[in-house]
């Protein structure tokens, strides 16, 4: 009996989150000091407020920057990548000034004075840098409270493909994306101290047993309530369909990993105590049959050895296994750096967290006509995805397409053509 409520202080021991299991990283970064256009006040109220609600939510580690201009910026976003790579959760909250041109969107740093829309790639952040910043998380969130009026753009050449309200929205993949308006729309700063969506933020984030997947609904019905139906948040989401809890529930715990320590520990000990105390907490559980025959078994013989079902049961893995090979990426249109016919620098970079090439500085060229063949083949315990991604040319990279695997097995192609290029994916999944 002591060694069931040691398996039993084992589980909860074991799926209560530590700081090294669940490291939660935060950027947050507001400008309002800008030299060449006006002035915003709130920004740097809000920051504060939303960076003291992410400590609360448990961020183990929140950076927060003011009035940065362009290099201070690019640098910021630069040193948050890799302290998101590998991290839990990765959260990017941006409150400045921002604008949609040449189908982009930009977000401007205090220095920046946009004379045209071609000066944009020097003096602006493309919202892809963001988007690279916490692409090395599980959990990636970026959050904008950049659609403000804004000057910028005014006195562009007609035709330009400028908009003065707002940002334009985007269809991130693996991220969680909330606006403070919808696209081409304003946000208020509101009549005190914060924006009524940073008030929200601030509100939500801390808040226990919401998941991130629910934040961005919870955030707008709360801005819509304070700007009388003015101001309506928008989301883009493609995140994970499983619930994540940025702070769960008091007393909440992980109840299947729970079951199946549980099991196993029953097993192991083979005891009609044990089985029963397993029966107690999950009475009708995965394992429910197998532990009152098993009850039943050794009522009838005390000393009897384990089935042959369950002496497995103990050793084997509780799911199927996803297996990834025969991968082959066929260059159909060249992305083309600079203009100048360069090859492509491609690496994989999977849901999980991992990626392939594994080093940073470990890459793959190729042209257009040319294959690559991936001499790895990849094993998970759940169905993933990965993108498909090239550096460029400041020290990112840029994301030409996804490919969610699914859990049907069987030889696919998928065809990938963002940033510029076209790209066939041939791969087959073994589920076993």
């Amino acid at each position: 009996m002591v060694r069931i409520w040691l398996v039993i202080l084992s589980a909860i021991f074991l799926f209560t989150p530590t700081g090294a299991e669940a490291r939660k990283v935060a950027l947050i970064i507001g400008n309002s000091d800008y030299a060449n256009t006006s002035r915003l006040t709130n920004p740097a109220n809000d920051i504060k407020l939303v960076a003291a609600a992410a400590r609360q939510a448990g961020f183990d580690d929140v950076t927060v920057a003011a009035d940065l201009a362009v290099n201070e910026f690019q640098k910021a976003l630069r040193d948050f990548r890799d302290k998101a790579e590998g991290a839990e959760v990765a959260m990017v909250y941006y409150a400045g000034h921002g604008i949609e041109a040449q189908g982009k969107n930009w977000l401007i740093p205090t220095d920046a004075q946009l004379k045209s829309d071609l000066d944009l790639p020097y003096e602006a952040i493309n919202l892809d840098r963001m988007m690279e910043a916490v692409s090395g998380a599980q959990v990636r969130m970026v959050i904008l409270d950049s659609c403000r009026n804004n000057p910028f753009g005014r006195t562009w050449k007609s035709g330009t493909r400028a908009v003065v309200n707002g940002l334009a929205g985007v269809e991130a993949d693996d991220v969680l994306v909330i606006y403070a308006a919808g696209p081409g729309q304003t946000a208020a700063d509101g009549i005190g101290a914060n924006s009524p969506f940073a008030t929200s933020l601030a509100k939500r984030l801390p808040q226990p047993d919401l998941p991130v997947q629910l934040l961005g609904g919870a955030i707008r019905d709360d801005v819509l309530t304070a700007t009388a139906g003015q101001q309506r948040p928008f989301v883009s989401a493609s995140i994970t369909g499983t619930p994540v809890y940025l702070v769960p529930r008091p007393g909440a715990t992980n109840r299947p990993a729970m079951e199946e320590l549980l099991w196993k520990g029953a097993v192991a000990d083979n005891s009609i105590d044990a089985f029963k105390s397993y029966l107690a907490e999950f009475p009708t559980g995965r394992y429910a049959v197998q532990a009152s025959d098993s009850v039943a078994r050794l009522t009838k013989d005390p000393k009897a050895a384990p089935s042959p079902v369950l002496a497995a049961a103990i050793a084997r893995p509780a799911g199927p296994r996803y297996i990834l090979s025969n991968v082959r990426v066929d260059c159909v249109k060249l992305t083309g750096r600079l203009g100048l016919g360069l090859p492509d620098q491609l690496f994989l970079r999977f849901n999980t967290g991992e990626r392939f090439p594994e080093g940073k500085s470990e890459i793959f060229s190729i042209k257009k006509g040319e294959s690559w063949v991936v001499d790895r083949t990849f094993s998970f315990d759940q169905p993933v995805s990965f993108q498909l991604r090239e550096f460029d040319d400041i020290g990112g990279s840029d994301h030409i397409g996804t490919v969610d695997l699914g859990s049907e097995p069987g030889t696919f192609t998928k065809t990938l053509n963002g940033d510029a290029s076209d790209y066939r994916v041939t791969y087959t999944l073994t589920v076993g």
